[in-house]
């Protein structure tokens, strides 16, 4: 059975997840659209419209993004050396960034009839070209033990929170609070597991350090 990780198969995953990613982003944006309720005030719109509302926001936001581009590049590194992990993490992060803002701005053409190629899309295609590899890159780091690993699995969970704090949802919405408790509980659950699995107990080691010289 041939792997996904195997030949050149890793290169499908970036674009894929680029392109639900971006899609189902410009989606939810226009249910408001869909449902006829646009000249409706964000707060009073109905329960669908709110719940694509909580959706849009957390899709929109930076860190969501970048999330997407860490996790591939995580996926696409596994069981390979940390060189070549990095490499295919970059490309795979890259890859998902472009496809995923080409996606966006392709069903946006769908829904508004704009045109594709505007300042908005040579903006982000910029900014996934520079950020995407990075992003990816990081994501292979996640195989690393140590601080090193320690941080690159921090690097999400400390964009939500800090994005939350700069760039908080519009306060005219009525998902504004339920997104950022949403986010910031997410966050903080995410830095105790990370911490749980990456700091030994103290007792544990002491155990480990007994037997060894029992063995001795």
């Amino acid at each position: 059975m041939i792997s996904w990780r195997d030949g050149p198969w890793w290169g499908v995953v970036g674009p894929a997840a680029g392109v639900a990613l971006g899609a189902v982003d410009s989606i939810v944006n226009h249910v408001p659209v869909l449902l006829g309720e646009v000249g409706t005030a964000r707060a009073e719109r109905g329960g669908w419209s709110q719940a694509a509302e909580f959706a849009s926001l957390i899709l929109d936001a930076g860190w969501a993004w970048a999330a997407m581009a860490v996790l591939v590049g995580w996926l696409v590194s596994q069981s390979v050396r940390l060189a070549a992990g990095m490499l295919r993490g970059a490309v795979a992060g890259g890859c998902t960034l472009i496809s995923a803002t080409i996606a966006y701005y392709g069903v946006d053409v769908i829904f508004d009839g704009d045109t594709w190629w505007g300042g908005a899309t040579q903006y982000w295609l910029i900014a996934s070209v520079c950020l995407g590899p990075l992003l990816g890159a990081a994501g292979a780091l996640i195989q690393r033990s140590g601080p090193v690993g320690t941080l690159a699995v921090l690097l999400v969970p400390a964009g939500a929170a800090l994005q939350m704090v700069l760039l908080p949802p519009p306060p005219e919405s009525a998902m504004a609070w339920p997104v950022r408790l949403s986010v910031w509980a997410a966050a903080a659950g995410a830095a105790v597991l990370i911490a749980r699995r990456t700091v030994r107990p103290r007792g544990h080691s002491l155990k480990i350090s007994r037997w060894d010289g029992e063995l001795r």
